[in-house]
């Protein structure tokens, strides 16, 4: 027994927890949504990546790296 009952609200809190399982579960939540926000990242990764390479593939240009866009979607000859 304790003198007074501040002395016990670390025992309560561990109690409450092993019944409910508050902090286990918020913790699994906060893990779930940040592994399904992980894979919608790589998903979304993939998908750029698969375009990007679709559209090289479909375009029929090779890319040698002589010209250049400029912002004015001129293109210039390199000088290297």
């Amino acid at each position: 027994m304790a003198d007074f009952p501040e002395e016990c609200l670390l025992q309560r809190d561990d109690y409450f927890e092993c019944l409910h399982h508050t902090k286990e579960l918020a913790r699994a939540r906060k893990i779930r949504a940040e592994e399904e926000r992980q894979q919608k990242l790589r998903k979304e990764e993939e998908a750029k990546s698969r375009r990007a390479a679709d559209s090289a593939a479909k375009s029929n240009v090779f890319r040698l790296g002589i010209i250049e866009s400029t912002e004015n979607g001129e293109r210039e000859a390199k000088t290297s």
